[in-house]
């Protein structure tokens, strides 16, 4: 329903008040209380639907309703709409579970000497006027601007207040919020200097419904200039007036239509803001002054009978097949509306690029085709000439403005392509404006590798312009794909204004074997890059996977391939040349996911190496905000309502949880969860009401997104899942288990205190006796502390090719440093690293990759915070003693075999933790019949056999009962029936009886004599003294 709306600035006031017809409308068919939905218009694109209990006055006119003015963020005096569409709700608001309250540090201090939460709530009922069970509340509503805002609801963004259910939570507001909220950005209109404004760009179209005076369909909207009202009175400038914009910097100058920013709006005072068109002429600029026409109107406009618009080039005005949809997106912006031009001026052109079959052979596309454009490309033209309807009109100044319009049939004629440096994102965000898609925005301080590119391409830039002939060139390198290379360049690009032109070798793949082969892809990148080029600068050159372009070749095995693989690297090193050469401003830029693979001679062409890695944990923290920003959650969506992340998101955990996934990875969590949460807004559409029509992206979903994610990330990398192990599945650790805490817990949780330059432990080896709990404790380290976890067995680093074995040790490290925080596991490490020299291999296999394992242990200090290298033997006297310094495997851990009855205690409680134990069983007396050369993993088989004998016995028992059944009712019931239709819980329970364990003890031997265990007792001595 479309309602006149009045705002009413009455601190009390918290409902809706209508007139009678429309109260009449909304209270048809119910007695109880009315609360429907509000809307007003405002400048972003997910408006915010506020639910308000509605009121009869019958002093208000038709067709009206009176609404809170503070709700929705509007002071005296401002420019409003004056319109509202509303509707009613017909279930009942939802009471509130908590609600949180930014409260004045004065009030807050008063409230707290309050005996109870009820009486909080009673003086919020007396001093804002909220009745219990009546008033909605709103999150971030401002009760009073000096003194209260609530912050937060829960569990929905509105809801009614139960005074004895309701838990109520102040936060005192030490950083002086409330007093931001009150204090008015705005610049006092004596103290501006309206002469020289500064100005910035629009991010989103402003429908008419928001202009006032509301324009006809036919002005042009790419000449719009908003700001406040209070700009518009010092410019002494009536809202929707023609106004002249003239740089400070240059003569440019341009006519525009100036509109009024209706309250409430986020946009600042003092300021103005220009559609894209217009920045595009002014973005050098950083101040425009405005002139009003007092005397000029629209139809003293020349009409032009002709016009010629020439091509700005560009990647797509480069193609013949974008040619006809771009064409008639040109004919359709100029039929739609009046345009208003000069020579030299910049039309950008929209267009949608999976319409393109419809207009491969020319025409106007289907008739549908205007209804359903969702434009995903933008282009540019260029006014370079016109003609006017007589020889009056023909005198005039080639550089006076002029109508294009369609009904008198003013002729439009491309005549050529021109070199137009493109429009920066940094001064114009035409992404947002257009609706196209956005691209990742890179924050220097967290991305080092972005502000270095960004700096090698601006200095390249600077130098062309001193006409330096330099030739830049750069190679970016990672370890794996999908780190981000491609949206780097594009950013980078779009940020500083420069052509972006992309060739991937992988579309190129061929056999190398022939001189054609060689000159077909070399051929196809030349006419590829080279025809835009010629129109398009200054421009990145960027051929990436490079690794798919370059064979290595046995020029003893196969001579013929080895010189084509050489002539192929002359060439491509001719082509790079040719590009940067040849052409102005031109800056070449290739990757590659393998750095090894690039021949030597085409990498030392590279004047620059810039390695792109798995993000960190701040750059991830960066990645998830934002894809979980409110523009990315809505990209591409279509319904009523809309996607807003959950207050308790917490970026920094998500961070943490998220080691070692690379931006899509991210991308696919955050639209796993979306998923999620609207198949729960689909069985509780009600809720969308309550939560002011957005659909809430919860932590859990994001939570559970991140571990699915991280189960196929372990299956990718080749860590196996580990199984819930945990400190309490392990027995008499609490010695060991302190040494571990400091080793990997503290670095982990407290990196500040080894900010002094001391060296943090890395390794730690676990060596005692077998089946004392090795692995399982490298188990419950990766478990607990939520690592992603390496297991490296010995044979699975071998391999029969020369330098391949050290290869894989450095694969290992490599994976787990994109991985981090992260453990590798080295069991058995005495078969992977033993002593060097003792070996009988001819190749020296072993020696070699005991001496790579030892290069990546050292080299962890340098970029290997947060990996940790754990490893486990039975005979730590056959290791190489180099692994054994400070440094490296710095902290040796015996775990021995227990030795007294508590320890053993401890061991038996820890495997029985989830056994159905009976009243008959002692374990202290278990402890004290097992003898002290049980390891632990003899406990495991002991309480294993234990369990058997149980579920043994209980199947007997089970028989018996089937048996005496069957006699008793001269029946002939299986044991599967007497289980479904007879048996009781008792009768299938398990439980686990002394006798049992007894049983299991006679049978169960040490797994180590006592000979072996004072072996193991005297290597300890050894290492430990």
């Amino acid at each position: 329903m479309k309602v006149s709306v009045d705002f009413s600035f009455n601190d009390c006031c918290k409902q809706c008040q209508v007139s009678k017809d429309v109260f009449d409308v909304l209270s048809r068919d119910t007695d109880q209380l009315v609360y429907s939905k509000v809307w007003v218009p405002q400048y972003t694109r997910q408006n915010l639907d506020f639910v308000l209990h509605c009121t009869c006055d019958s002093q208000l006119p038709l067709n009206t309703i009176r609404i809170p003015a503070r709700l929705f963020g509007i002071s005296v005096g401002e420019f409003t709409s004056d319109y509202a569409l509303m509707e009613r709700v017909n279930s009942r608001p939802p009471s509130l579970t908590q609600i949180f309250l930014l409260i004045r540090d004065q009030l807050y201090d008063k409230l707290l000497q309050l005996p109870t939460e009820h009486d909080i709530m009673e003086f919020f009922s007396k001093k804002y006027g909220v009745v219990e069970l009546g008033t909605v509340v709103h999150e971030n509503e401002i009760l009073d601007p000096q003194w209260c805002q609530i912050l937060s609801c829960n569990p929905y963004k509105q809801g009614v207040v139960n005074f004895d259910s309701t838990k109520i939570t102040l936060i005192r507001d030490d950083e002086h919020l409330l007093m931001d909220v009150s204090s008015t950005t705005q610049i006092p209109i004596e103290n501006a200097d309206y002469g020289k404004l500064p100005f910035e760009s629009l991010r989103e179209k402003v429908s008419r419904e928001m202009l006032v005076p509301e324009p006809c369909n036919s002005d042009d909207d790419s000449l719009y200039v908003f700001a406040t009202m209070d700009t518009l009175v010092s410019l002494n400038v009536i809202s929707g007036s023609l106004v002249r914009l003239k740089s400070e910097q240059n003569s440019s100058s341009s006519i525009a239509k100036m509109f009024v920013f209706l309250s409430p709006n986020q946009y600042e005072s003092g300021k103005v803001y220009l559609t894209p068109r217009l920045m595009y002429q002014f973005h050098e600029s950083s101040s425009i002054s405005i002139w009003p026409y007092h005397n000029l109107d629209v139809k003293q406009i020349p009409i032009a009978k002709s016009v010629s618009l020439a091509r700005i080039g560009s990647w797509h005005q480069s193609q013949k097949v974008f040619q006809n949809i771009i064409l008639h997106s040109l004919k359709q912006n100029f039929m739609d509306k009046r345009r208003i031009l000069k020579v030299g001026d910049k039309i950008p052109v929209v267009f949608d690029s999976s319409l393109l079959p419809f207009f491969e052979n020319g025409g106007d596309g289907p008739a549908w085709h205007n209804e359903l454009i969702e434009a995903d490309n933008l282009v540019w033209f260029k006014v370079e000439e016109v003609d006017f309807n007589n020889d009056e009109n023909s005198t005039i100044n080639k550089d006076a403005i002029f109508l294009v319009d369609p009904t008198e049939q003013t002729k439009l004629v491309t005549v050529n392509v021109v070199n137009e440096r493109p429009l920066p994102l940094n001064k114009c965000d035409f992404l947002s404006f257009y609706r196209l898609d956005s691209v990742f925005q890179f924050d220097y301080d967290i991305f080092p590798y972005a502000k270095k590119l960004t700096n090698i391409v601006e200095s390249s830039l600077k130098r062309e312009q001193s006409r330096l002939n330099m030739d830049t060139s750069i190679l970016l390198h990672s370890s794996n794909n999908g780190t981000g290379k491609n949206t780097l360049l594009r950013s980078v690009s779009l940020s500083l204004g420069i052509h972006f032109f992309e060739t991937d070798c992988r579309s190129l793949a061929t056999n190398l074997t022939s001189v054609d082969s060689t000159a077909k892809i070399l051929g196809f990148i030349k006419a590829r890059i080279g025809n835009p080029l010629s129109h398009a600068t200054p421009a990145i050159v960027y051929i990436s996977h490079l690794e798919h372009l370059f064979t290595q070749s046995d020029p003893n095995q196969d001579p013929v391939a080895a010189k084509l693989s050489r002539s192929f690297e002359a060439e491509f090193v001719n082509l790079a040349q040719h590009f940067m050469h040849d052409f102005h401003n031109v800056v070449f830029i290739a990757s590659t996911n393998d750095i090894s693979t690039v021949p030597s001679r085409i990498r030392s062409r590279f004047q620059f190496e810039i390695e792109v890695p798995t993000p960190t944990e701040p750059q991830r923290r960066d990645i998830f905000r934002w894809y979980l920003s409110q523009d990315q959650l809505n990209k591409g969506e279509h319904n009523s309502f809309h996607f807003t992340a959950a207050k308790d998101v917490d970026y920094l955990k998500l961070a943490l949880h998220s080691a070692g996934l690379k931006p899509l990875n991210i991308k696919s969590i955050v639209q796993t969860a979306k998923a999620e949460s609207y198949r729960h807004y689909q069985s509780n559409t009600e809720d969308l009401i309550w939560q002011m029509n957005c659909c809430v992206v919860t932590m859990e979903a994001l939570q559970v997104a991140i571990n699915k994610a991280r189960d196929e990330f372990s299956e990718s990398i080749g860590a196996p899942k580990i199984p819930n192990v945990t400190w309490a599945d392990i027995g008499g650790i609490d010695v060991v288990k302190g040494e571990i805490m400091d080793t990997i817990d503290l670095p982990l949780k407290h990196p500040e205190l080894f900010r002094s330059g001391m060296k943090k432990r890395s390794g730690i080896l676990f060596y005692g006796p077998p089946g004392t709990g090795k692995t399982l404790m490298a188990k419950a380290i990766a478990t607990n502390f939520s690592l992603n976890f390496f297991s490296v067995k010995g044979p699975e680093l071998l391999n029969m090719y020369i330098g391949e074995s050290e290869a894989n040790v450095r694969k290992v490290f490599q994976k787990a440093r994109e991985a981090k925080p992260c453990i590798i596991f080295f069991d058995e490490i005495d078969s992977v690293a033993p002593k060097r020299g003792n070996q009988g291999d001819s190749g020296g296999v072993m020696d070699r990759i005991v001496s790579q394992l030892l290069a990546e242990l050292d080299g962890m200090g340098e970029d290997g915070d947060g990996v940790f290298v754990v490893g486990a033997t039975n005979r730590p006297d056959l290791l190489d003693e180099a692994l054994l310094r400070p440094g490296r495997f710095d902290k040796l851990l015996y775990l021995g075999i227990p030795d007294t009855d508590e320890k053993q205690l401890n061991i038996l409680k820890a495997l029985t933790r989830k056994f159905d134990l009976a009243e008959d069983v002692d374990l202290l007396e278990l402890a004290q019949r097992c003898p002290f050369n049980y390891t632990g993993a003899d406990f495991y088989a002991l309480c294993s056999d234990s369990i058997l004998n149980a579920m043994t016995r209980v199947a007997g028992d089970v028989d018996r009962k089937v048996e005496a059944y069957n006699e008793q009712n001269d029946a002939h019931v299986s044991v599967n029936k007497w289980f479904d239709s007879v048996a009781k819980e008792e009768d299938t329970a398990v439980q686990v009886q002394m006798s049992d364990f007894v049983k299991a003890l006679q049978e169960t031997k040490p797994s180590v004599s006592k000979e072996e265990l004072a072996h193991y007792l005297q290597v300890k001595k050894t290492f430990e003294g």
